[in-house]
Order: C-alpha cells, then structure tokens, then sequence
C-alpha cells in the first residue's frame, strides 16, 4: 500500500513540475514575441504572478 501511495506521489509531482516547464515556456515565447505585457500574459497564466512573469523577462534579457 506504501509503495502506491509512493508512487501516486512521485507521479503527481512529476506531472506538476511539467506544467510548471510547459507554462514558462509558453511566457519566455509570449514574451520574445513582444506583443503583450507582462500584465496580459499573467492574465492567462493563473499559475503566475506579474512580479514572477517580469522575473521571467528579467532572465531572458540577461541571456541577450
């Protein structure tokens, strides 16, 4: 019973750490495409906050 509680787990974190990649990958490409504000793009995004959405830009200009 143990190791399915276990592996319940591993596999609810796994899929949570995935949508986490999959949402910041959606910012980094809304924001390259320069099109809306970091407002906007948290207004989709749920998940995150504007001051997180400006964190996300802040690194993607760091890498220019």
């Amino acid at each position: 019973m143990m190791a399915l509680f276990d592996e319940e787990k591993i596999m609810r974190t796994y899929v949570a750490n995935e949508r986490r990649e999959a949402v910041r990958d959606a910012v980094e490409n809304m924001l390259k495409a320069g099109k809306m504000s970091a407002e906007e793009i948290a207004g989709y995004f749920k998940e995150l906050s504007v001051e997180e959405v400006r964190e996300i830009e802040k690194g993607l200009l760091q890498t220019i």
